[in-house]
């Protein structure tokens, strides 16, 4: 399948303003995004941003950069914004705070979609802990088959009676086949969507089919400065 991947780089943001532009082991976090997604081999990649500024340090590590308003109201938006004019099938939604993120990961989310999904995402294993009671962890509920039930902030599912609890950690990665998300964009939030916060629920509450692939690595999000500096010990410690 022939892959457009959109790397969303916005340049406001409310605990980390300009993260993307922040430097991580000598190079921007942008650019690190950037070289994950060559590095997958996938087909083209695009930078997606509202930011002068972003589009200058795009431009000056060689990759492509398309400018969308600063008015999107999401970053699914701007990736189909930067993609409509394009003929690619399928296109991956590979947001910019994952700037350590395996080449073999994003690989995986797009293989997701072979098995008839209309968008593929990944998850990792969530063993018990604080990360499991921690909202901001999106937890996935899986099918046997890999399809995603549901997502929550919530630790899902509930292990009553003491029953064993498989969970899966959400990574926010998501290849979309080109009509799935024309057909998401032009739906507004949906009630499970506003409650929890989470765009993928507005996809399943409209019927759309996604499967998650489960891959074994461990992948910082940065969010806030605290993570960059995790990121940085990570750089130092050669395990990226």
């Amino acid at each position: 399948m022939k892959v457009l991947t959109v790397i969303p780089a916005r340049l406001g943001s409310t605990r980390f303003p300009a993260k993307v532009l922040a430097r991580l082991g000598g190079r921007t976090m942008i650019e690190r995004c950037w070289r994950v997604a060559k590095a997958a081999r996938l087909g083209p990649v695009l930078v997606a941003t509202d930011a002068k500024a972003v589009a200058d340090e795009v431009r000056r590590f060689g990759g492509d950069v398309v400018m969308t308003p600063r008015s999107c109201p999401s970053g699914s938006d701007r990736v189909w914004l930067a993609a409509r004019g394009r003929r690619e099938p399928v296109i991956l939604n590979y947001q910019g705070d994952m700037p350590l993120l395996k080449p073999a990961t994003l690989r995986a989310a797009v293989a997701a979609l072979g098995r008839g999904a209309d968008v593929g995402t990944a998850v990792i294993p969530l063993p018990p802990g604080p990360r499991a009671a921690d909202p901001n962890v999106v937890k996935a509920v899986l099918a046997k088959d890999g399809r995603c039930v549901y997502f929550s902030r919530s630790p899902v599912p509930f292990p009553r009676d003491g029953a064993a609890a498989r969970r899966w950690e959400h990574l926010g990665l998501y290849a979309y086949r080109r009509k799935a998300l024309k057909r998401f964009v032009s739906r507004p939030p949906s009630p499970l969507e506003k409650t929890e916060k989470l765009e993928q629920l507005r996809a399943l509450e409209d019927g759309m089919t996604i499967r998650a692939a489960v891959v074994a690595e461990r992948p910082v999000a940065v969010d806030t400065r605290a993570d960059l500096r995790r990121a940085e010990s990570i750089l130092r410690r050669g395990k990226k």
